[in-house]
């Protein structure tokens, strides 16, 4: 813009286009940089603290949710980079110089900035409220879920461990240490399946995404015939497990499904006391649960190219996710009424998704540790009825939907 300006200064179409002589033009330019800085100040205080009420709150998890939103991160980007552009073509000028396509440029940008600041506030109003930050949340929680479902439909997986026995009952073992620590964010298998056909080994591995690794602490069991080249063997199992300072719910289903579970229990807390909040997170935990309550769940049997096992890995089951998600429920809500009714009525719905005698069968089990729950409250009988008319429900599925014998 400063070389349009110095190129253009006399053209006709500049002279007509743009009327303001020097100093108002500068006047305004000075005008739009400290109006534009004000209401970047503004926007940023309102930032801090919405996420400081928000975090208290629902707890710290929410800010990750918040930060990866690039609507938080264009709107002040519009502020600092229109105040920078503004500084910058100020004293990019002469004293002879008037400025003109920048100042054309600059009022466009300060009508971004301002049409930004609306839209973001108005998305800073809307995702702070508790529903919508559960619904990020158990939008998540389902997608992993469901990406982990279709993980079962890989080829090269199985569930079954006999061949794996199979292969290992002759060849010695060697535990593999780690040299690492923090949290295990993600585990390259394929890598660690090249490693094994490279040196003609099977290997177990010991941890999963989730798990804090310790230095020192064995990761691995290697058995293999080859002793040699011992620690390029450790570095190289080493090397395709990628840890960092947090947990991240992507490949880490029962972290997707903590954070949803820790806003339920805030909101079941005395000090904030919205079991609203808490039916919503049931709610997102049936639909999460619904991608998986009737599928395969990927196998912990690697299979090389040949279709021989070479891996055993740590895999989520079914029982464990369950579990992750009504255990901590059922003891959040043992008096409150309203939200037992509402886990009941979730595991119902799950029941009647799936025929499975053993998906079934754990739902029936999770039923009856809540029934007994509330057994153990002495509740009055009126505020017990719906609860036992669910129970009774489910036990009616459970017996009508299971395989034939």
């Amino acid at each position: 813009m400063l070389w349009l300006d110095r190129h253009l200064a006399s053209s006709g179409l500049n002279e007509v286009l743009f009327l303001l002589d020097a100093e108002s033009a500068r006047r305004v330019l000075g005008i739009v940089a400290g109006s534009i800085i004000g209401v970047g100040g503004v926007a940023f205080s309102i930032t801090m603290v919405s996420l400081t009420l928000t975090s208290g709150q629902y707890g710290p998890k929410v800010l990750r949710n918040f930060l990866e939103d690039n609507v938080s991160k264009v709107a002040p980007g519009l502020f600092l980079g229109t105040y920078a552009y503004t500084l910058i073509v100020l004293s990019g000028h002469g004293l002879n110089e008037t400025p003109r396509f920048t100042l054309v440029v600059a009022l466009i940008l300060a009508f971004a900035a301002l049409f930004g600041f609306v839209h973001f506030i108005h998305r800073t109003a809307t995702d702070l409220q508790a529903d919508q930050i559960v619904h990020r949340f158990g939008r998540e929680l389902r997608q992993t879920l469901q990406e982990l479902a279709d993980d079962a439909d890989d080829a090269q997986r199985s569930p079954d461990t006999l061949p794996w026995r199979r292969v290992t009952r002759s060849r010695p073992a060697f535990p593999v240490a780690s040299y690492r620590q923090g949290y295990v964010q993600t585990i390259d298998y394929a890598g660690l399946k090249r490693c094994c056909g490279a040196r003609q080994s099977a290997l177990v591995v010991y941890v999963r995404a989730g798990d804090l690794l310790m230095k020192g602490l064995r990761s691995f069991t290697l058995y293999t015939d080859r002793q040699g080249d011992a620690q390029e063997t450790i570095e190289a199992l080493n090397a395709c497990i990628v840890v960092g300072p947090m947990r991240t719910p992507v490949p880490d289903a029962e972290y997707a499904i903590s954070q949803l579970g820790q806003l339920a229990g805030r909101a079941l807390s005395p000090g904030i006391n919205d079991p609203g909040t808490a039916i919503t997170c049931i709610d997102w935990f049936s639909l999460a649960l619904a991608e998986i309550v009737d599928r395969d769940l990927p196998g912990c049997v690697f299979l090389d190219d040949d279709g021989k096992p070479c891996l055993l890995a740590r895999t989520p089951g079914f029982a464990g996710l369950i579990k992750a998600v009504y255990a901590p429920l059922r003891q959040l809500s043992r008096s409150s009424v309203q939200v037992t009714v509402k886990l009941l009525e979730s595991l119902c719905r799950l029941a009647e998704l799936t025929r499975r005698r053993d998906r079934l069968d754990l739902l029936a089990l999770h039923a009856i540790l809540i029934a007994e729950g509330v057994e153990r409250q002495r509740l009055q009988d009126f505020d017990t009825q719906d609860i036992r008319q669910r129970h009774r429900r489910l036990q009616a599925l459970t017996r009508s939907h299971g395989d034939p014998a």
